[in-house]
């Protein structure tokens, strides 16, 4: 069924243009075909076949600004199980992959528990008009199956990086071994056997778990580069290379390797400790990832380095701040032109709350560098929903012709933004889950608070 949404105000577009009594005409298949103003396009919609098909649904939106559906880049939703808990301890005490409270809470907590606080957290993120959500999901292949059954009966969209588990040969075998700087690798997954048969396990054992975490998600999601040799990136980086190319044939989504970086300053000294390099460094060279997270410690040499090589990025401030790790350097990052994304990062730690997130980004920001000039509230509002689309490589995050209908109506008259004199900074200050009226994703209505249809 096609629906017809007029007389709203819109922001549309890769620069979130603000366009006022717009109409958005989306077809059958949840895709926007035609942006306007409502005076004008309402002429060519009655001319064409949108009004004449009984089955088209017309939309009155006045009063309301539809944004696009805001992507959270950088979830750990698995960790909602436990929300708070040491609060007051350092990164390493709480989330340490190897040996954490995060690890113990989520080893002694049984499967149906875990699931139900996925299912949580999820239809948490969608209430707050998050469409899309990006997931680092540990635990290897079950893992994974325990995020989608969790979430298969909430109408969000997912995008889940998967995570090898490495038996303790993997971590005990080669932690000195270092991809060379001309970028050579060894231990293909082609078959090569790699020096750990010794050890007990081959190769192609651990490329097969791989292979079968990219059949289910959408890509691998590193816990970082101080906890990976260089033989288990090489691994990571040649299975999705791999599968990149049956993708490519298959004209499927290229799938996604994404790594913590640089979060704090004691991971990146370990590094250069190690090995001479820094995490981005090493791992540009050991792995290619195609997107960065965090870096709240990167040396402008390492984002030249992401500039060069053209590399995304996703910032979580709030959970930066809440571990006492610092800033991340947000206006260096802008100077080079990054495409930079922002996530809300571990449940444990944050309410997952993009306009929580684009505050804090933008005063704490402002606070650091006591300049105001370098970062506006568009610019915010623009990682939260276009910047997203666009590392992720997906039709999502902007209002534009071709791209999927997921929207989100903004209350103008809500007692806490109205007047709004500047829009954009109303949405990133102000705005809150009361002001969200409804919220569509695929040009359905998945949430409704209103009667807007």
């Amino acid at each position: 069924m096609t629906t017809v949404i007029k007389k709203a105000n819109i922001l549309y577009g890769n620069e979130l243009q603000i366009m006022e009594n717009g109409t958005i005409v989306v077809d059958n298949q949840g895709v926007i075909q035609k942006i306007g103003k409502s005076s004008t396009l309402n002429e060519d919609i009655c001319c064409s076949d949108v009004m004449e098909n009984k089955d088209a649904c017309i939309i009155d939106a006045e009063g309301y600004v539809i944004i696009p559906g805001l992507v959270n880049s950088h979830t750990h939703v698995g960790d909602a199980i436990g929300k708070d808990i040491s609060s007051n301890a350092d990164l390493d005490a709480r989330v340490n992959p190897k040996q954490s409270v995060k690890k113990t809470i989520l080893e002694k907590t049984d499967a149906e528990q875990l699931r139900q606080s996925m299912k949580n957290a999820a239809i948490s993120m969608l209430n707050k008009g998050i469409t899309t959500f990006a997931d680092f999901r540990e635990g290897g292949l079950t893992g994974v199956k325990l995020l989608l059954t969790a979430i298969k009966d909430v109408p969000i969209k997912k995008i889940i990086l998967g995570r090898i588990d490495f038996n303790d040969n993997y971590s005990n075998v080669g932690n000195n071994n270092y991809v060379t700087t001309n970028g050579n690798t060894f231990g293909e997954c082609a078959g090569n056997k790699s020096k750990l048969k010794e050890e007990g396990e081959e190769e192609e054992g651990v490329c097969k778990r791989g292979k079968d975490l990219l059949n289910l998600c959408n890509g691998f999601g590193i816990s970082g580069a101080n906890e990976c040799n260089d033989e288990m990136l090489a691994i990571y980086k040649s299975i999705a290379m791999e599968s990149n190319k049956q993708n490519v044939r298959n004209n499927k989504e290229k799938s996604i390797v994404a790594i913590h970086a640089a979060e704090s300053d004691e991971s990146v000294k370990e590094s250069l400790k190690k090995t001479g390099r820094t995490e981005i460094e090493r791992t540009i060279h050991a792995l290619n990832p195609d997107l960065y997270v965090h870096l709240t410690n990167s040396k402008k040499s390492d984002i030249d380095l992401l500039h060069s090589a053209n590399k995304g990025v996703v910032i979580c401030p709030r959970a930066n701040g809440v571990l006492g790790v610092g800033f991340p350097p947000v206006n260096e990052m802008l100077k080079r032109g990054l495409t930079m994304a922002i996530g809300t990062d571990n449940i444990m730690l944050n309410s997952p709350d993009m306009f929580k997130e684009m505050d804090f980004l933008m005063r704490s920001q402002r606070a650091h560098e006591k300049n105001i000039s370098f970062l506006d509230a568009k610019k915010v509002l623009q990682m939260a929903t276009v910047n997203g689309g666009k590392i992720f490589n997906r039709n999502i995050g902007r209002i534009e012709n071709g791209y999927q209908a997921d929207l989100v109506f903004i209350d103008e008259y809500d007692v806490d933004m109205y007047p709004m004199h500047d829009l954009y900074m109303s949405i990133v200050s102000r705005c809150s889950e009361r002001a969200i009226k409804a919220i569509m994703i695929d040009g359905r209505f998945v949430h409704d608070k209103s009667r807007i249809n």
